[in-house]
């Protein structure tokens, strides 16, 4: 069972283009080798039809050029690679969790604030801005009255990043009078601005973890980082968000904390717009922007708690056992029918499943294909998309927040790659035509009903710099939920129809140089 969950694990990793040569020497060239045989375009392709990852042995005897036979052949030397490490550079899945989304602010924070309110032992924050403004505040109170109530609160935020504010107020970013008032009342907090150490730092704090029994697979992520930062000279950025409460229910998606993603406000909508008792909406103020989040109940806590585990260590937070029953409570984990798989990418990663999970869903869509995210900007999204002929391209409808946008270069990217793609059938949806910014990063892909969401911009810097995490979800009840969710959000949309809001040739427009020059950092 174990051999084959490795092998998993190691197929996953190697057809989204990882090479376990570069990561653990002779023993991952031998593995590579015996798979020479399988045919990796086929692969791929069927990999995608089960929606993006490989999960069950059933499904691994199943792919094209694999077989009993090759398993044994690879049995010996698998058992000599490191499976730890391999298992923080796969994607992780489990099974019978109770998956419930959520959109725009008032659904959000609601749902936050009442899964504070019921913890009970644990509450593990990971989030990139907590604003010091209402909504943030809100939470910060829940926090609060949890560690009275003896819960254990450890909480990640980029205070540096937070202290910049938002609509010219800086008071807003003054998470430091939060931090000041946790940390007084037990709560542990650490600052994920510094990821990075300087090469000395790196090589005594490496040393200290390791003698303090912190795994070569976790001390490996942070080589990773520190290579990056060392060959880029980019600051690397944790942008994940994600809350583990009692070992039991996790929330995932693109929503930080603060008035700008969890406001209160209720949304502009009409009481007939709700899909499964989620009221449908547009935010009524410029200011508020429509975004979402997962609430699950099930198993899917504990890779996203041991992924909180290997940050919170190496940023030098307490030990902890993430193990213990504690954090992995001894109960029934079939809460309900979906799949979720955890895939993460992280600064200097041999190879980004995130990104290759995009870059596949669109080469092998068969049938209908969505995919909504604020930001379009990596190239190499765009350079995929435009290889794609009509028999691809017409399954695939991308909604983007194309005019009303708080990047600089979202427009001239699309402007500038959306020409062919849109020749070839492409469907584009502005969602600006509400007048507001769509956050939301989700996709839907009814072949296989699965549906992804998480932190993952679509651009140069969540490809190669940062820190990201999304959730696969596979169920049929639940896509279509999604499907509707997603559909209202296109009805709402501009859908373009003239192949001249795109250009042709974009060399001939200045706009194309700015956004080749500052994608890398914007």
């Amino acid at each position: 069972m174990k051999t084959q969950r490795n092998m998993i694990d190691f197929l996953n990793y190697y057809l989204s283009g990882g090479s376990l040569a570069r990561i653990m020497g002779v023993a991952g060239e031998e593995v590579e080798r015996k798979l020479e045989g399988i045919d990796l375009e086929a692969a791929r392709a069927y990999r995608q039809t089960l929606g993006g990852v490989i999960t069950t042995s059933q499904q691994l005897f199943q792919l094209p050029g694999f077989s009993p036979s090759l398993l044994e052949q690879l049995t010996e030397v698998l058992g000599r690679l490191d499976s730890g490490k391999l298992k923080v550079l796969a994607p992780q899945t489990t099974w019978n969790n109770q998956v419930t989304p959520y959109v725009n602010g008032p659904e959000c924070l609601g749902m936050i604030l009442e899964e504070i309110r019921k913890a009970q032992h644990y509450i593990h924050l990971s989030v990139m801005l907590f604003f010091n403004d209402r909504s943030g505040n809100l939470v910060a109170d829940e926090l609060f009255y949890a560690l009275k109530r003896g819960v254990k609160v450890r909480v990640m935020v980029n205070y540096t990043l937070t202290a910049l504010g938002y609509g010219n107020n800086l008071e807003y970013g003054q998470f430091s009078k939060i931090a000041d008032r946790l940390e007084n009342a037990g709560a542990k907090l650490l600052n994920t601005f510094n990821s990075y150490y300087t090469a000395v730092e790196w090589r005594v704090k490496r040393k200290a973890l390791e003698q303090e029994g912190v795994p070569e697979s976790i001390l490996f992520l942070q080589d990773k980082v520190q290579e990056d930062v060392e060959v880029t000279g980019l600051n690397v950025i944790d942008h994940r968000k994600f809350m583990v409460i009692d070992g039991v229910t996790s929330i995932i998606g693109s929503v930080n904390i603060g008035d700008q993603y969890t406001y209160e406000t209720p949304v502009q909508a009409s009481s007939a717009m709700s899909i499964d008792g989620h009221p449908q909406g547009i935010p009524s103020k410029e200011a508020e922007w429509h975004d979402g989040c997962f609430r699950i109940r099930g198993a899917a806590a504990q890779p996203l708690n041991a992924m909180f585990y290997s940050r919170w260590l190496l940023l030098g937070g307490d030990h902890f056992d993430v193990n213990d029953v504690f954090y992995y409570p001894d109960v029934d984990y079939h809460f309900g029918e979906e799949e979720c798989t955890l895939l993460a990418s992280f600064p200097g990663n041999p190879v980004n499943l995130i990104q290759q999970y995009y870059l596949d869903l669109i080469t092998y869509a068969a049938e209908e294909t969505i995919i909504v995210n604020p930001y379009l900007i990596d190239q190499d999204f765009w350079a995929r998309l435009g290889l794609l002929g009509p028999e691809c391209s017409c399954n695939l409808n991308i909604c983007n927040p194309l005019e009303v946008n708080d990047h600089p270069t979202n427009r001239a990217a699309v402007r500038g790659n959306m020409y062919m793609p849109f020749i070839n059938g492409v469907s584009f949806y502005d969602y600006s035509a509400t007048g507001r910014f769509s956050h939301w990063k989700i996709t839907y892909d009814h072949r296989s009903q699965a549906v992804f969401h998480g932190s993952y911009n679509i651009n140069e810097r969540s490809a190669c710099h940062d820190f990201e995490l999304g959730m696969l979800v596979k169920g049929e009840a639940f896509a279509e939920q999604i499907k509707s969710m997603i559909d209202y959000d296109l009805s709402v949309s501009r859908k373009i129809t003239s192949k001249s809001e795109f250009f042709k040739h974009p060399w001939l427009h200045l706009s194309t140089y700015l956004n080749k020059v500052t994608q890398n950092y914007t």
